[in-house]
């Protein structure tokens, strides 16, 4: 019996995401033919490379120290692919953003990619951090832009950079700055729900004196939230650059705090382990696009 890629990418798969079926699900196969191209990896290697638990699958030590040079073989398959295949990248991607960032930068992100990469299909899921996070780890996305990530073994997190918050209050409240949390915890505020980084950001802020807003509404839509802002129905915490907008349309006002609102830091993330040619092209392509907009502080 000889070793093969697809014995290598079945383990990889089965590995990354935690069960037989779920890796048949991303291969698209059938889950007894997962069990066997697993079982023939395991007589081809004569080794053990998992173990059944009450929790199902665990990766044996020899499982742990193969998977990195499987994901090595398998993205340097990826990337001969790419290059052979056409000049420029082809096939389709699941990019998620975080709301707050894509109101920003998905415009100029959709039209550097046109012309970089017009055979790229981006498929764009635009979600809370929390949402991003859950969906990259249940390969649902290939990677994303998310803020203030709790983070996981299983994902790689690559800093992006910090991007600049700012409390915001309708244009027609007479309160004074910096304003402060006993200033605002009897004042109604709007947030997306636990545990979002929205959501932690406004708590944290509050727990600094102690507070907890008594008047907080849960919104699951960052855009939703300012535009409730600038409806004079309750203050949040948002983007600098998407604030600025509605303060010029008139509809709020950004305002000095003390303690200082503590700016977002945005992060790329992806499955750990995985080299994707395409993930790591798009990461590039988002760099640029960011620095071009003086977006990040």
């Amino acid at each position: 019996m000889r070793l093969t890629i697809a014995q290598l990418e079945t383990f990889y798969w089965t590995v990354q995401l935690g069960s037989a079926q779920r890796a048949a699900d991303h291969l698209n196969l059938a889950q007894p033919t997962v069990s066997l191209r697993l079982k023939e990896l395991r007589d081809v290697l004569g080794e053990d490379l998992f173990e059944r638990t009450g929790r199902g699958l665990l990766v044996t030590e020899d499982g742990k120290a193969l998977l990195p040079h499987i994901a090595s073989i398998l993205g340097e398959l990826e990337e001969i692919r790419q290059k052979h295949t056409t000049q420029s990248l082809v096939g389709e991607l699941r990019v998620g953003l975080a709301e707050g960032f894509a109101i920003n930068c998905l415009p100029p992100l959709l039209e550097a990619m046109r012309i970089e990469h017009p055979h790229l299909k981006p498929e764009w899921n635009v979600s809370t951090s929390t949402n991003l996070e859950a969906a990259i780890l249940e390969d649902r996305l290939d990677m994303a832009v998310i803020l203030n990530p709790v983070g996981h073994e299983k994902m790689s997190l690559v800093p992006l950079g910090m991007q600049p918050t700012t409390w915001v209050v309708p244009i027609a409240w007479e309160i004074g700055e910096p304003i402060t949390p006993r200033d605002m915890w009897l004042l109604p505020v709007v947030t997306n729900p636990a545990p979002s980084a929205m959501y932690r950001q406004i708590t944290g802020w509050f727990a600094t004196d102690g507070l907890m807003p008594a008047q907080i509404s849960v919104c699951t839509s960052v855009s939703v939230i300012a535009e409730l802002v600038a409806g004079g129905l309750g203050a949040a915490l948002l983007p600098v650059r998407m604030a600025e907008r509605y303060v010029r349309d008139g509809g709020m006002r950004m305002v000095a705090s003390s303690p200082p609102a503590d700016n977002g830091r945005l992060y790329i993330a992806s499955r750990a382990v995985v080299d994707d040619v395409k993930v790591r092209a798009m990461s590039k392509l988002i760099r640029r696009v960011v620095d071009d907009m003086n977006y990040l502080g």
